[in-house]
């Protein structure tokens, strides 16, 4: 049986998905953008934060986010991946899975991916390799080949 092997080269804002050849080569299955992700904190949100009162007294505070609206697309962008490489494992587009991606991306990764998927991840590598070339690329995957 053919193994078929995809790997994902991303940041969070741009994701190319390969197909790895035996020759050694890469070939492109997929390019996905998340434009919002490169958008500063103050682009992705109208206004300032709410206010709320003290529990006791008339003092009152503002209501700051847990998290960044940047990071909010960070989340989403991991989410869109993981749905993705779920639908093509569902479909049986690949069976063994590598990722290389900066550290941030990389741990949304793990925590979006489905238990499913997860078990087909054969290496990572933990850099943003997004503006190499493929023939660059595998130089850093000597272990895929």
């Amino acid at each position: 049986m053919k193994k078929n092997s995809w790997l994902l080269v991303a940041n969070c804002s741009i994701a190319r998905i390969y197909k790895v050849e035996k020759q050694k080569s890469l070939i492109e299955v997929e390019t996905l953008e998340h434009p919002e992700s490169r958008l500063h904190n103050r682009d992705l949100v109208s206004d300032k934060p709410g206010r709320d009162f003290e529990s006791v007294g008339f003092a009152r505070h503002s209501l700051e986010p847990h998290s960044t609206p940047k990071q909010n697309e960070f989340n989403l962008f991991a989410k869109e991946l993981a749905s993705y490489l779920e639908s093509a494992r569902n479909n049986g587009e690949f069976d063994r899975l590598y990722i290389a991606a900066g550290p941030t991306l990389l741990g949304l990764l793990r925590q979006s991916l489905d238990a499913a998927t997860m078990k087909l991840v054969s290496g990572e590598v933990d850099k943003d390799m997004t503006q190499m070339k493929p023939d660059e690329i595998v130089s850093h995957f000597p272990f895929i080949f």
